[in-house]
């Protein structure tokens, strides 16, 4: 068997776009699908007239309306569709109000409106339930100055102004500060800023939007969206509103009835992705949801977008460019292709070869028509095959799908994963060159998915360890090939497991079935209650932990390789001050106490003997051998049951342990020790408690004062943060 072959392959970007597309489309992270259009709008509804809203999420799952006609503001639950009581963090200002055109709720839960009736930006601290400032915008020399809109941008909200144009920094305590920009696009003459957003790494986008010359057949107003330089990202007729997802996908909403358009940045080009339906939108504001959906306005309050709007092809190719071997007559391997090819779906395949170093008549390179268009020197693209070859080809067979997976020894293919890995022997004659073409076929609704394609070259051996006799025919010596390589496929898949069975031995690496086997080496049973991840660092570190097995050092790593995250372990002994202590005489101590010299705050003072003339517990029976575990956030039941097993597992058998959860903050009184049960900073479900709203000793949290509030002037029990 030949254990060193080469592989030829087709994963990344610029190689798919380099090859002959029909009717296909490219994909952002690299592969092609079937190319796709846009449905038409529902009842032949299209733009309509609007006027541009805002839509805002706090922390506890409130979603924030404007309704700038009625010059007001509704707040939802975001699992309900009926518009409830209108919140009292927005009661303040409800009178002053006139036209909310824009809402960005920042990082420390302040919200912003961009109050266009009266030029005024109004911050609403959601803590404390009061307003913060009024921010005028407009000035005598620039009267007709009105704010738009407003997106969370630093520790605050950047508000995009009109007439000029302009966007100002606002947060809860300092002056508005301007940012460098907007500039007007070259090609965007007669377009005046309409909405912002804001995305990774600071980004700001613009959306500029006006009057269209030609206005097209559906839509009645030209939109785009450019960076504050006046750099173009995407032009999109009929926008109405942008947003950036929480993974940094760039939403374009349109007028009422029509989908939201999706790009995603790779590299300096944005591609556009298949856009999603947005049912009963009205054409207002969408905004990006905690839970990272895109919400939008509707006349039921708000929406979620969300199924596909794209009809596909139903048919296309993809002809790759020549694949080169290191030899003449090489008889290629097996094609291996990572597909995703769901019900009614099929990808055929046929093979072309040659030993022909120049292309006769090759067919003229043809980009797919969506996606990845920036070829990296594409004069070095090896040339197609000819027309003429390519109806000689053939007849396209269908690939076998893997029931082992990938060939890769020892491969690991996540569990989110849906591709799946086909394989087929390349039908040709020998060659040094060879030419591959997939025949994608879909049901227009769903569409093959093609992320990878792998040839091996050469493929076996096996026909030279055969009479020369048996292979002397080229008929014959075809047939002999592939029907040995029926029985050399899994010899070879086996032999290079073995070959790199050293795998086995990496916990990093090694295959996630063998974990157990492998933690068995040091006497260790994982739990598959733990995540892949904890489950590879423990078996890596597992010799040094129980070289410390039994010590709080060597349990508060365990745990943190479950949690992601470091507890707190605190021994009882460390709360116990310096043990019992009698006021008064003792029959066999004449030598009476003093209060602040022999007596320490903090440990057992006896005051009274204990029922039955004994005396009380003295520190070393209530506080030896007992340690607790505080968590700095809320478990699940399993989490929990998976941190006590732990526990039981890894503790000197002789302690007594208690396990606190810490996830609503530090409880303040007796169970707060500065260094020991403290933990500064913020943490997985932790906020600053609200004089009113929280109970002292039980849920209050330590949090930081309010901006804007002044303990002991204005502060109000139920709107001010003490703390």
């Amino acid at each position: 068997m030949n254990g060193n072959r080469g592989i030829s392959l087709l994963a990344d970007l610029d190689q798919w776009a380099r090859c002959h597309h029909v009717r296909t489309a490219l994909l952002p992270s690299g592969g092609v699908q079937l190319n796709w259009t846009e449905e038409p709008p529902p009842d032949g509804k299209g733009a309509g007239a609007r006027t541009p809203a805002g839509l805002g999420f706090d922390r506890w799952g409130h979603a924030y309306v404007a309704h700038p006609l009625d010059g007001r503001l509704s707040v939802h639950q975001i699992d309900a569709v009926s518009e409830p009581a209108e919140p009292k963090g927005t009661a303040r200002c409800q009178g002053a109000l006139s036209c909310p055109r824009g809402l960005a709720v920042d990082d420390q839960q302040r919200l912003c409106i961009a109050e266009s009736g009266d030029g005024h930006v109004y911050v609403v601290d959601l803590w404390a339930d009061r307003l913060l400032r009024r921010v005028p915008v407009r000035t005598p020399s620039h009267p007709r100055t009105r704010p738009v809109d407003a997106a969370p941008y630093q520790s605050g909200a950047a508000v995009l102004l009109q007439r000029p144009v302009g966007v100002l920094l606002v947060d809860g305590r300092r002056r508005p500060r301007p940012v460098p920009g907007p500039c007007r696009p070259r090609c965007g003459g007669g377009l005046e800023p309409a909405r912002i957003a804001s995305g990774p790494a600071g980004r700001l986008l613009v959306l500029w939007c006006g009057p269209a010359a030609e206005p097209p057949e559906v839509g009645s107003r030209r939109g785009l969206v450019a960076a504050l330089d006046g750099t173009v990202i995407v032009d999109v007729d009929d926008a109405t509103d942008i947003e950036f997802t929480g993974d940094g996908l760039l939403v374009v909403a349109r007028g009422p009835g029509r989908s939201f358009r999706r790009f995603q940045l790779d590299g300096q080009q944005w591609l556009e992705l298949e856009p999603v339906a947005a049912p009963h939108y009205d054409g207002g504001a969408i905004a990006a949801a905690p839970d990272g959906g895109v919400a939008y306005t509707s006349d039921r309050g708000f929406g979620w977008a969300g199924g596909t709007r794209a009809r596909h092809a139903t048919d296309g190719m993809v002809v790759t460019y020549r694949l080169k071997s290191d030899e003449y007559r090489t008889r290629w391997g097996r094609l291996f292709l990572d597909a995703c090819l769901p019900p009614g779906t099929s990808v055929l395949v046929q093979f072309l070869t040659t030993d022909d170093d120049d292309a006769d008549d090759p067919i003229r390179p043809q980009p797919a028509q969506r996606g990845h268009q920036v070829i990296r020197r594409p004069d070095l693209t090896p040339p197609f095959p000819s027309q003429a070859d390519l109806d000689a080809a053939d007849r396209p067979f269908r690939l076998h799908r893997r029931p082992s997976g990938r060939e890769q020894p020892w491969a690991q293919i996540p569990v989110e994963d849906t591709f799946e890995t086909y394989e087929a022997p390349v039908k040709a004659p020998p060659g040094r060159y060879l030419w591959v073409v997939l025949k994608l076929a879909g049901t227009g609704q769903a569409t093959p998915t093609i992320r990878s394609l792998r040839v091996e070259r050469p493929g076996h051996q096996l026909l030279g360890q055969l009479p020369r006799s048996w292979s002397r025919d080229d008929a014959d010596a075809a047939f002999m090939y592939r029907f040995l390589a029926l029985l050399e496929a899994p010899l070879h898949e086996l032999d290079q497991r073995a070959a790199q069975r050293h795998v086995l031995l990496d916990p990093a690496a090694a295959p996630q079935e063998a974990l157990a086997w492998l933690a068995s080496f040091a006497g260790l049973v994982t739990d598959r209650r733990w995540p892949e991840a904890g489950r590879r660092r423990l078996i890596s570190e597992a010799y040094q932990l129980f070289r410390r097995r039994g010590t709080l050092a060597a349990l508060r790593r365990i745990l943190e390789l479950y949690l992601d995250y470091p507890p707190v372990l605190v021994e009882q002994w460390q709360l116990r001050g310096l043990g019992g202590a009698v006021l008064g005489t003792a029959p066999d101590n004449p030598v009476t106490a003093v209060l602040g010299a022999t007596i320490r705050a903090g440990g057992l003072t006896q005051v009274t003997p204990a029922p039955g003339g004994g005396l009380v517990p003295d520190a070393f029976s209530t506080a030896a051998h007992r340690f607790s575990v505080l968590i700095p956030s809320d478990l699940s039941a399993e989490q929990l049951d998976v941190v006590r097993s732990i526990l039981d597992v890894h503790r000197p058998a002789h302690t007594i342990v208690e396990v606190c959860e810490l996830g609503f903050g530090m409880r303040v009184g007796r169970r707060l020790h500065l260094g020991l049960t403290s933990i500064v900073g913020p943490d997985v479900g932790w906020g600053p408690a609200i004089v009113g709203q929280m109970a002292i000793g039980g849920d209050a949290a330590v949090g930081i004062a309010a901006s804007g509030s002044r303990v002991g002037t204005d502060a109000k029990v139920g709107a001010v943060r003490v703390g």
